[in-house]
């Protein structure tokens, strides 16, 4: 009997070498992408059924819409059982699309790079690394319902992008959050309360932008949270440098995003901050990042929510390389474990970066992960009464350092974070400000005349941008917001 498993191990290693062959019917004969067609919800579940029968590839379900169809996920992760069990510090990154129902480009997106990803195995050095290295999940449609009649609501006529809690439900449990959403609203909610991700991504349509938090207005998340030490400025979350370089990176690698000059709406750089497009309250973006540890960005692939069939090998030629870049982006956090006195994993450890106003939370194994732009950082975890000493660390524009931290003193000391907006030292003299229209408002003191203010919310929202240079298009963010997100 050795001999016969000196030949099965000798065949999978042979099989694993030559990569495996996906028969579906998004790729042609020599195993490339070619979509010709839209996925109705059936095709969609064969494609994926498909996939399903390799060894790294787990189709698995988040929850059921209201006409009663599966909303299907899958999971894509390389090495001995890393299904069964994620390997420790291996992140986690998802994708989800089509949760508008009629914006179908994000949905084919993903169908067709689920299938790339799985049929490049062991055949792609850079795929190959990228599934041996990172747990993927992808949901190429979380609202199948409103696809198969081709409108934005989900069977109930509701927009599930209005229909998530705010920083006004933090605090509440589970089962009082889910309370009167819709059920697919509810599967989401599961899927990123349950799994500790790092980066994810909402894909819609109707633009071409990325667009990062805070989607909602005046979020003060530090009323209610412990893990927020401040709520950032200018509608902007306490990450926005990240949030904006991981926008900035989508757009650049898009060979047309980054450029902003889409016929149905212009952006700089291609990227937009969601409250200065337009505000959203309930959105799946802010409650990822108010909720759990992820970041989350949205991106609107197309002018068009469902292009002509002809048109979608154009988006997947124009996507793919954006798709793969983000997938790599979770690698540059620095990463560790957070342990007692003894060496022993802390569950829910508090991990704090000095002067940053957003805390993570460890898993139930210790394990942190944390995006920060290149620089100098201080660290340190608290838990369980006891905390670690700072440590000094440096982030490079690279792989992010792995840092284990241990609760070795007495003490939960965490310090509240003052982020004040700052105008270059000039400070308007108090009075009330009424906002007239956007971008004017009126400022009303005592014994004087109204006068127009020195600067409105709007034009200090603008003001925190970078300037256009000169000789260079001028971006006016401007779209109809009521086609969109």
């Amino acid at each position: 009997m050795t001999w016969l498993r000196l030949l099965l191990v000798g065949t999978v290693l042979i099989l694993s070498c030559q990569g495996i062959k996906v028969d579906v019917d998004i790729m042609d004969n020599d195993g490339n992408i070619k979509i010709e067609r839209y996925h109705n919800y059936q095709d969609m579940e064969n494609v994926l059924n498909q996939l399903d029968s390799q060894s790294f590839v787990k189709k698995y379900k988040i929850g059921r819409t209201v006409a009663d169809r599966q909303i299907s996920a899958i999971k894509i992760s390389g090495g001995f059982d890393a299904l069964k069990k994620r390997p420790t510090l291996r992140p986690m990154v998802k994708y989800i699309a089509n949760m508008h129902g009629d914006e179908s480009v994000g949905r084919e997106m993903l169908i067709a790079l689920a299938s790339y990803l799985v049929e490049n195995y062991q055949k792609d050095e850079r795929v190959t690394k990228l599934i041996d290295t990172t747990e993927i999940h992808l949901v190429p449609s979380l609202n199948p319902d409103g696809f198969e009649e081709v409108k934005r609501e989900n069977g109930h006529n509701k927009d599930l992008n209005r229909n998530f809690p705010t920083w006004k439900e933090i605090g509440l449990d589970v089962e009082k959050l889910k309370e009167g959403r819709e059920p697919e609203t509810n599967a989401a909610i599961h899927m990123i309360l349950d799994n500790p991700f790092v980066l994810s991504i909402n894909f819609h349509d109707g633009a071409v932008v990325a667009n990062y938090p805070w989607d909602d207005t005046r979020v003060k998340a530090s009323e209610k949270s412990e893990y927020f030490l401040s709520n950032g400025v200018n509608d902007r979350t306490p990450d926005n440098d990240v949030f904006e370089d991981m926008a900035k990176l989508y757009a650049a690698k898009h060979t047309d995003m980054h450029l902003g000059q889409a016929s149905c709406g212009t952006f700089r750089d291609g990227v937009t901050n969601g409250v200065e497009w337009y505000a959203v309250n309930g959105g799946m973006q802010d409650f990822n990042y108010l909720f759990s540890n992820c970041m989350e960005i949205t991106l609107e692939l197309s002018c068009v929510k469902k292009p002509e069939e002809n048109r979608l090998q154009g988006e997947w030629k124009k996507n793919l390389e954006p798709m793969l870049s983000y997938l790599e982006y979770v690698h540059r956090a620095v990463h560790g474990i957070v342990k007692d006195s003894n060496g022993d994993p802390v569950a829910n450890a508090k991990v704090i970066v000095e002067k940053n106003g957003k805390i993570v939370k460890a898993t139930k194994s210790g394990e942190y992960w944390k995006l920060l732009m290149p620089g100098s950082y201080k660290i340190k975890a608290v838990g369980n009464g006891r905390e670690s000493e700072w440590t000094d660390i440096e982030i490079v524009d690279g792989p992010g350092p792995r840092v284990d931290l241990q609760l070795t003193k007495d003490g939960e000391n965490i310090d509240n974070i003052e982020e004040a907006e700052s105008e270059n030292g000039k400070v308007e003299a108090d009075g009330l400000k009424v906002e007239i229209i956007p971008g004017f408002c009126l400022q009303f003191q005592i014994w004087q005349l109204p006068t127009w203010c020195k600067q409105s919310p709007i034009a200090r929202s603008k003001k925190a941008q970078v300037a256009v240079p000169a000789r260079q298009p001028v971006y006016f963010n401007w779209h109809f917001p009521i086609f969109n997100n």
